[in-house]
């Protein structure tokens, strides 16, 4: 087995051999090894990379992010129990590594390591359609996402999420970036505009499994308040039942407690977290 190899940037070929091994190690339950981020960044500028090998098979990958301060691991299913993750552990500049959907493998890992849970991402889901009686103020009028809108909308981004770990920093080369993935939908990203200034959004996407995911949704601070999040998150959902989504999922701090509520209060029930260990 080689040593972990270091590199700033994969070539496309070694991206290609990450991807696969992505899937290789996706769960049966659908659970995926790296998060889209991580994804994105195998073909762009952002993060390191460590990749080890066995013969010519690629057996383990890790990714360090600098902006977030976090790492995530990959290794084959056919080479664990062999200390692949504890050697990828060790390279990453800290030891602050997220486990998805953690499971008692994940943390018996981490505990043998000595790492303790710092931050944990809850995955929520319901079943759709989903009435939750939330209406838009009369004054707001939602529409899809256009060119015209993209400054107003990494503005308003960066004011709905000041200070987030990972979605304050989100910028004009990441909107582009998912602009250029398959599932992007412009009509899926829902603004909401009071008057000619924009208030809110909720952000829409389908799986290929069919599956519904609040992928981002945001409200103004100085627009909170008279139903708008309540309304933008009913606008979001009736568009994925419209789409024919059977269910639809999100991701939330589990230290959020008043976005928590109101999306239990909204019929989402826990169905996986996400944990960052350190």
């Amino acid at each position: 087995m080689d040593a972990p190899r270091f590199t700033d940037a994969l070539t496309p070929a070694e991206a290609d051999e990450v991807l696969a091994l992505f899937d290789a190690d996706t769960r049966p339950d659908g659970q995926e090894p790296l998060n889209e981020e991580a994804r994105l960044l195998l073909r762009r500028p952002g993060a390191t990379h460590w990749l080890v090998r066995d013969g010519a098979d690629l057996a383990g990958y890790a990714q360090w992010q600098p902006d977030a301060g976090t790492g995530q691991i990959v290794v084959h299913p056919d080479h664990r129990r062999r200390g692949l993750g504890t050697a990828l552990l060790a390279v990453l500049p800290e030891r602050r590594v997220w486990a998805f959907g953690a499971d008692a493998a994940a943390s018996g890992f981490a505990d043998a390591s000595g790492l303790q849970p710092v931050r944990e991402l809850l995955v929520l889901g319901r079943d759709l359609p989903a009435d939750l009686g939330g209406r838009l103020p009369a004054d707001v009028k939602v529409t899809g996402f256009t060119d015209a809108d993209a400054d107003a909308f990494i503005a308003l981004n960066a004011r709905a999420f000041a200070g987030h770990p990972e979605q304050g920093r989100f910028s004009a080369s990441d909107l582009a970036a998912r602009r250029a993935e398959a599932w992007w939908d412009a009509d899926g990203l829902l603004l909401a505009r009071r008057g000619e200034r924009l208030v809110g959004f909720h952000w829409v996407k389908v799986h290929p499994d069919g599956r519904g995911e609040v992928y981002v949704i945001g409200v103004d601070p100085d627009a909170a308040g008279g139903g708008l999040g309540r309304g933008l998150l009913q606008a979001g959902l009736d568009r994925l039942a419209a789409l024919g989504c059977p269910s639809v999922f999100l991701y939330v701090d589990g230290d959020n407690t008043r976005a928590v509520e109101l999306y239990r209060r909204s019929g989402f029930d826990e169905v996986l977290r996400d944990v960052l260990f350190a």
